[in-house]
């Protein structure tokens, strides 16, 4: 049986793994909250939809558009639909078509929340994009 090293893949296989790690460059896993299920987030008196999240990130929309920056600190309370309530800090890592995206090396979205949420939106929502 020929060593793993000299196997040959056919090149579309080849290319089509390449292409899948050059574009997901995550270090964990994103979930994707449909329109009628996206958690909200609150910073002080405003109110943002939440696109999507992982354990150490945020992505929300604003409008209108704040005057925030890349690197700034951001700091309120994630809220679920059916979960509780999780207070997060991180900073603001790209801002793009009015979406904020958060890092959070401080604070952490537990991952059992997060497991809660899938399972919930695969039983009601199981023909979304993921």
């Amino acid at each position: 049986m020929p060593a793993p090293s000299d196997l040959m893949l056919p090149n579309s296989v080849a290319s089509s793994a390449e292409a899948s790690a050059k574009s997901e460059r995550r270090e964990s896993y994103r979930l994707h909250f449909p329109y009628p299920e996206r958690p909200r987030l609150l910073i002080g008196s405003c109110d943002y939809e939440v696109v999507d999240c992982s354990t150490h990130g945020v992505r929300y929309i604003i409008t209108p558009s704040p005057s925030l920056r890349l690197g700034d600190c951001i700091q309120g309370t994630l809220k679920f639909r059916r979960q509780p309530q999780i207070p997060i800090r991180g900073s603001i890592v790209r801002i793009q078509n009015r979406e904020i995206a958060l890092y959070l090396p401080d604070s952490e979205i537990p991952f059992a929340v997060l497991w809660n949420q899938e399972r919930y939106l695969l039983m009601h929502y199981p023909m979304r994009k993921r």
